[in-house]
């Protein structure tokens, strides 16, 4: 993440970032997910990882996935072809992914107010309880309200990280009460910018930026790398 976006580009993408979400996720569901993402292998010291990640830390090709916890279309990516990317990439060793949550625009919090704790939640989860974050990850993904009522509440985001069964609840309700994360939250809506992201769900793979919904997209640009690693 190394390009600087202008002001006016950061304004543009901001413009294009909400464009890029509209609509809402109807389904849901009552019971922790399973999958391939859900069970998603994480590496060795999850602690030395500020961010939420999967794979092996020593994987030839990383990709940061940017996504926003209200997005209607990173939870369809979410409970589609990023399980096809866990299965065939992530689980031989070939790809490590780390998950960025984009909750603010240089305009303030993006997808309403919530989305900035929605942001923090999850990285609670991912510091408390490393092996359930990816678990947690997919249940929220498919209980998603809808993007433009205020549904990411504290309580239910710690309802959700109890229903996976995360080890202390009470340090997530904490975490995200004290805004222990929003440091890094930010910095995420900082890095995202600079490097010219402008939609969710997008991968940058190696640098290179792709739409995470343009499967074949994605597909060549893991091979190229992989091919280069």
């Amino acid at each position: 993440m190394t390009r600087k976006m202008t002001r006016r580009g950061a304004l543009a993408a901001g413009t294009a970032l909400l464009a890029g979400c509209l609509g809402a996720n109807e389904e849901t569901s009552a019971d922790p997910p399973d999958g391939a993402v859900a069970s998603a292998p994480i590496p060795a010291n999850p602690g030395e990882y500020e961010y939420e990640t999967m794979g092996d830390g020593d994987a030839p090709v990383t990709a940061t996935y940017v996504a926003n916890w209200k997005c209607p279309h990173c939870a369809d990516f979410s409970s589609g072809f990023l399980g096809t990317i866990v299965g065939e990439y992530v689980e031989p060793g070939d790809l490590s992914i780390q998950h960025r949550a984009l909750a603010y625009t240089n305009q303030g919090p993006w997808m309403g107010q919530d989305a900035p704790r929605a942001a923090e939640a999850g990285l609670a989860v991912w510091h408390t309880d490393p092996d359930n974050y990816w678990a947690y990850h997919e249940h929220v993904m498919a209980n998603q309200g809808d993007p433009s009522e205020t549904w990411a509440t504290t309580d239910r985001l710690v309802g959700f990280a109890e229903d996976v069964g995360v080890s202390d609840i009470e340090a997530v309700r904490t975490a995200i009460e004290d805004g222990t994360y929003d440091d890094a939250v930010r910095a995420t809506a900082t890095a995202v910018s600079q490097a010219g992201v402008t939609s969710t769900p997008t991968l940058i793979i190696d640098g290179q930026i792709v739409s995470a919904l343009d499967e074949s997209a994605v597909r060549s640009t893991l091979d190229d790398a992989l091919a280069n690693a």
